[in-house]
């Protein structure tokens, strides 16, 4: 079984007939090309793709992941739903997004790329002001004592 991710669908060749694939509502309303709209709708009429949202656990646990690797502001809703959806069914996913395949690979999960390299290491990324050296949260944007805009930096490398 494959989870399926717009930015998969989009850069992919797959034409739906092979697997089983799984979509989620959050990823169904990402998709905006007609092309691509009509090709899943095709596989959700052939059975190819299920519809599939996972439940509020799975997501609480890749959002807890994702706040650990620094990648939980960078997440849509559709990709947090991807990487549960793909948690709870011991699922592949199918995405070239690297918050997506960040978060995966700490959670230990599978994932295909379609039109790009995947990641070749697992990051934890914090945010640090260039001006002063402090850290920061992941929800602030500048640094609360110089007021410098924040960098976001990969950092502690975790070793798989």
């Amino acid at each position: 079984m494959k989870v399926l991710d717009a930015c998969g669908i989009l850069h992919s060749d797959l034409d739906f007939s092979t697997s089983k694939y799984y979509i989620t509502n959050s990823v169904l309303a990402e998709i905006m090309d007609e092309t691509a709209k009509m090709m899943v709708d095709q596989g959700i009429k052939n059975t190819f793709i299920k519809i599939k949202d996972p439940k509020v656990e799975s997501i609480q646990t890749v959002s807890d992941a994702a706040s650990v690797t620094g990648d939980v502001n960078r997440l849509s809703k559709a990709d947090i739903d991807v990487l549960a959806l793909a948690l709870e069914c011991s699922a592949e996913i199918v995405s070239d997004d690297y918050g997506i395949q960040n978060v995966a690979n700490y959670l230990k999960l599978k994932y295909h790329t379609t039109a790009q390299e995947g990641i070749t290491k697992t990051y934890v990324w914090e945010k640090i002001c260039p001006g002063c050296g402090l850290k920061h949260s992941h929800e602030f944007k500048t640094c609360e004592v110089c007021g410098t805009k924040l960098k976001r930096v990969g950092k502690n490398v975790v070793k798989e």
